[in-house]
């Protein structure tokens, strides 16, 4: 466990300190005084024979100022000295200056010719005093990341089931972290190296008091001192608004946070810095900012960006060396003391008399028959190291849940904008029952879990291999299986049977509460289990049996979340949420779309648009995307009545043997692509049609009169009711298509396109294309595509995006 804790008022020298939930315990536990009238320091050098005088007044060196390409705020000279740039996570040793009360240092001149600078440092004598100083800034993939980097106990922030738990911790916006797709954490610890002085500690025993409650009463350790400087913590969210761009975003991100003391420069050039600028629009940034020490760190007017963040972190230390506050307890372990271990042997040895002194313990007593039975030295301070990594587990497991609840609210007041999850045909569900599958009382079957009303679920579960079955281990009087028990009686939850089940759950109140119950009874055992961890922390420890040379470890008492999460519905649209205020192939369809009668992906299935820069790059120059959709030609308009689609032809992509040699790598790659689809409908003139049999055609046709440039579809007496999108992630275009419908139950597949022979390229993904399953009886007829086209000004289109459109039957 760590030796320092978080600084609080009500903390005094010589309290005790259970460093595992990081509260006060004993007062006065250990006595700190000076061993003598005039206090000696550690490490405390000899003082110089003499000084000698400089032979003019010291000049204060000229001043540096560097614009960051990204940032706009202007890094500054320390003391006179420009400052690199250096590894994020740094630890540095800032040497003393020699004082000079006359002249302010660097700082204290520093103007700022170009913006505003979000700080300000008093002019005044150049400190001291050493520091040592410690520059971080991480990603945060669990929230008890952001804990551990802010060295606050996740066993604390159970009990109070947030993550608000310590104050030092209460800046952090806890819903805004779940919520963000990335999260980070900067950090700049300042410690002023000032002499200690050295102090006799005496440890203060309470007569009689039982050697089992001892950590109880005083804690694994006591406070031995303070240390003194600043901390400076930020807290980024970024939710992204549309996902596709994570990888841009996280770049973006990253490198602004490039965090070294103490200038910002990162020889990003200046197209750079507006393609990272272009990234970061549409996305929501939360900062949460904590320190101590430094005085006012900001000016009110100046608020708080990466920038701004960046640029405090990097001078945070000379503001610390102004003005500087207790930051941490520093924390020391009783078994460091002389008068500990004299209390503590004494006890012990008193404690072993006793024992062998008592006739019921000698051979042939009450508690020693067979004579074999030895004296056990009790445990006087409780060992928490082994928990830490529990305790997080724990906790990572509380957040998920309470994230899971607030989605399952969200589905609750919007349960038409989700539907049930899909399993995959290849994977089989296990139906676990019960001993009686049990009923709820009105005689039918939860639609959510199956439950037994005592323990001995465990001995009937299929999961017959588990370590904490039917036989818990039983330690000192405590289950390992269990966190409490349940009263004879009431209705129990099935932990086995609970991770066990893989059917989903349909959007429907009754089973979406179910599923909140779920989570409220996991975040229930979650608090008592970290409670218990507090007294009984071995409960948290790998065990290992000689007779059978097993270990085994405690399995937790809660459903995983991981289970509960992948059996929710899911969002009738896929994750990727565009910006589609612009995105001509969404406006075109939702165009028509009367009182939700109409059923599309709004983000299209494939990869999304690139910017223009990546276009050029990939496709060359005057090229642009083309967004289409069917509805355009089928829906009736003004005069015009509705003529719906009978056939569908989809044309294969390809370059000349003369473009080939002037074309990207992207266009190559593509070929035998989707390059055109031709559309004919019901009342189109067969006598007009081209060879494929199409009145119509979306992208460019290269020729079809050649049967094997295109495969068709007659979808006059076909009812499509599932299209798969075929596409490798990150190559810009679709590289497969296929037409499904369904007889009886069967799925058959009607019309497919691929781009590759053989085996599947590597990294190619198929994704289905269908409306959704409502449970209303909603019956959809499939009325068209749309989607985009990347147009290559002279090379031909190649289809990039694509979805089906879908109509309620009766409002074709």
């Amino acid at each position: 466990m760590s030796l320092t804790a978080p600084y609080s008022n009500a903390m005094r020298v010589g309290q005790g300190f259970n460093t595992y939930t990081q509260e006060i315990r004993l007062e006065n536990a250990v006595k700190v005084g000076s061993t003598g009238t005039q206090k000696k320091f550690a490490n405390e050098p000899s003082p110089p024979q003499s000084i000698a005088a400089p032979a003019s007044p010291p000049v204060t060196p000229d001043t540096f100022i560097t614009i960051s390409p990204l940032s706009g705020i202007p890094a500054m000279a320390i003391n006179g000295v420009p400052q690199a740039s250096s590894n994020s996570a740094s630890r540095i040793e800032t040497p003393s200056t020699p004082p000079t009360p006359e002249l302010g240092g660097a700082l204290d001149v520093v103007t700022a010719p170009v913006g505003e600078m979000p700080f300000e440092i008093p002019a005044g004598p150049t400190p001291t005093t050493s520091q040592s100083v410690t520059y971080s800034t991480r990603a945060i993939e669990n929230v008890s990341d952001i804990m551990d980097a802010l060295n606050i106990s996740t066993s604390m922030s159970i009990k109070y089931g947030t993550i608000h738990g310590n104050g030092n911790a209460s800046f952090v916006n806890e819903n805004k972290v779940l919520d963000s797709e990335l999260n980070y954490v900067v950090s700049v610890i300042v410690n002023n190296d000032a002499r200690s002085p050295v102090d006799e500690m005496e440890f203060q025993d309470i007569p009689g008091l039982p050697l089992e409650i001892f950590t109880e009463v005083y804690g694994d350790s006591f406070i031995s001192g303070f240390t003194e400087g600043g901390e400076f913590n930020a807290v980024i969210s970024v939710k992204l608004n549309d996902k596709s761009k994570y990888r841009s975003v996280k770049q973006a991100v990253d490198v602004q946070l490039a965090v070294g003391p103490p200038t910002l420069e990162i020889g990003a050039s200046e197209a750079v810095a507006k393609e990272h600028s272009e990234a970061l629009r549409n996305t929501e940034i939360s900062i949460s900012v904590n320190w101590v020490g430094g005085g006012e760190i900001k000016k009110p007017s100046v608020p708080w960006t990466i920038q701004s963040v960046v640029a405090v972190a990097n001078a945070f230390p000379s503001m610390v060396a102004r003005s500087s506050a207790r930051t941490q307890a520093i924390l020391t372990r009783y078994t460091s003391l002389r008068s500990f271990q004299a209390w503590k042997w004494s006890k012990l040895l008193e404690e072993r008399r006793k024992w062998e002194s008592d006739p019921r313990n000698q051979k042939g007593g009450e508690n020693n028959k067979s004579g074999k039975e030895l004296y056990e030295e009790p445990v006087i301070i409780l060992n928490y190291v082994p928990c830490a990594l529990y305790t997080s587990e724990l906790f990572d497991a509380l957040m998920m849940y309470k994230k899971l609840w607030k989605k399952i609210g969200e589905m609750l007041q919007n349960p038409a904008q989700y539907k049930m999850r899909k399993v995959p045909k290849t994977q089989t569900l296990r139906r676990v029952a019960s001993r009686a599958d049990l009923k709820t009382p009105n005689g039918s079957l939860s639609p959510l879990t199956t439950r037994d009303v005592s323990k001995q679920a465990l001995a009937v579960s299929p999961a017959g291999d588990s370590p904490c079955e039917s036989k818990t281990l039983d330690s000192l009087g405590m289950e390992r299986a269990f966190t409490f028990a349940v009263e004879e009686g009431a209705v129990g939850w099935n932990l086995l049977e609970n991770n066990a089940r893989q059917d989903p759950i349909p959007p429907e109140p009754l089973a979406l509460n179910e599923a909140r119950l779920l989570c409220r009874e996991a975040m229930t055992l979650i608090t008592e289990e970290a409670s218990r961890l507090v007294d009984h922390p071995h409960l948290a420890y790998a065990q290992y049996d000689p007779k059978t040379n097993t270990t085994r470890m405690k399995r937790p008492n809660y459903a995983y979340p991981e289970v509960l999460k992948e059996r929710l519905p899911v969002p009738v649209h896929n994750s990727i949420v565009s910006d589609l205020s612009t995105d001509g192939a969404y406006l075109k369809t939702a165009a028509y779309v009367r009182d939700d009668n109409i059923w599309f992906e709004p983000d299209m299935l494939g990869d999304p648009k690139v910017s223009d820069d990546d276009f050029r790059a990939r496709y060359g120059f005057g090229g642009r995307y083309e967004d289409f959709s069917t509805l355009e030609l089928t829906e009736p308009r003004g005069s015009t009545g509705a003529n719906p689609l009978r056939r569908i032809v989809l044309h294969r992509y390809s370059l000349s043997s003369i473009k080939s040699w002037i074309s990207t790598a992207a266009l190559k790659q593509a070929e035998n692509a989707i390059g055109a689809i031709g559309l004919a409908r019901v009342h189109d003139s067969p006598d007009e049609a081209e060879h494929d049999g199409c009145n119509h055609h979306l992208g460019h046709l290269h020729s079809s009169s050649d049967a094997s440039h295109y495969k068709g579809l007659d979808i006059s007496g076909v009812d499509i009711t599932k299209i798969e999108v075929a596409y490798i992630p990150g190559s810009g275009y679709v590289a497969g298509l296929a037409f499904f419908d369904e007889v009886d139950g069967q799925q058959t597949e009607r019309l497919r396109w691929k781009q590759w022979e053989g085996k599947a390229p590597q990294g190619l993904v198929h994704v289905t294309n269908e409306p959704p399953d409502r449970g209303d009886g909603t019956v959809w007829k499939f009325v068209g595509l749309a989607g985009s086209w990347i147009d290559t000004l002279g090379k031909g289109h190649i289809l990039a995006r694509a979805t089906g459109i879908w109509k309620k039957v009766g409002e074709e």
